[in-house]
């Protein structure tokens, strides 16, 4: 994920995935195929880890209304926010997405993730939409690293949703 996130899938690099892991760049081949076949389950992976992560706090708490459900998921995304990692894979592959095979994946994985928050919270469509909406901002906020300057920038706070004035 690291390699695909840093580079994306066309800078990305087999070989340098193996050696960070401590395999041969053959063995990689073995296991997924093709490059593009990693890069697709990797986009899988970070899918199924958000909702993974939804689903962890509604086990917890599944009382409330629509938007108090909406807003305890959203809190989790905080996490990915901190570990930009897996959110710039998603903008990687939004990136990508000219490749019909990398263009469906990616729609699949945001079709679930919009899918699983609309069924596990009840919320409407409009609501979710404006969610996914925040969470693409805060995506685009966690790869620039807006973290780093919401002390003293106000287009960095506003990007986190944190007060600005």
């Amino acid at each position: 994920m690291v390699e695909f996130a840093t580079y994306g899938y066309f800078g990305g690099s087999t070989e340098r995935i193996a050696k960070a892991v401590g395999i041969s760049q053959p063995y990689v081949q073995r296991l997924f195929g093709t490059k593009k076949a990693l890069f697709l389950a990797s986009l899988d992976r970070v899918s199924a880890d958000i909702i993974d992560a939804w689903r962890r706090v509604l086990q917890q708490d599944a009382s409330g209304s629509p938007s108090e459900k909406l807003e305890r998921i959203g809190n989790t995304y905080q996490d990915f926010v901190r570990d930009v990692v897996q959110l710039r894979l998603v903008l990687q592959g939004a990136s990508s997405a000219e490749d019909e095979e990398i263009r469906q994946t990616i729609q699949d994985c945001m079709g679930r993730m919009f899918a699983w928050v609309r069924t596990a919270t009840g919320a409407s469509a409009t609501d979710v939409q404006q969610f996914f909406a925040y969470g693409m901002m805060l995506t685009v906020a966690a790869s620039l690293r807006a973290m780093d300057r919401a002390g003293n920038e106000e287009w960095a706070r506003a990007m986190l949703l944190m007060p600005v004035e």
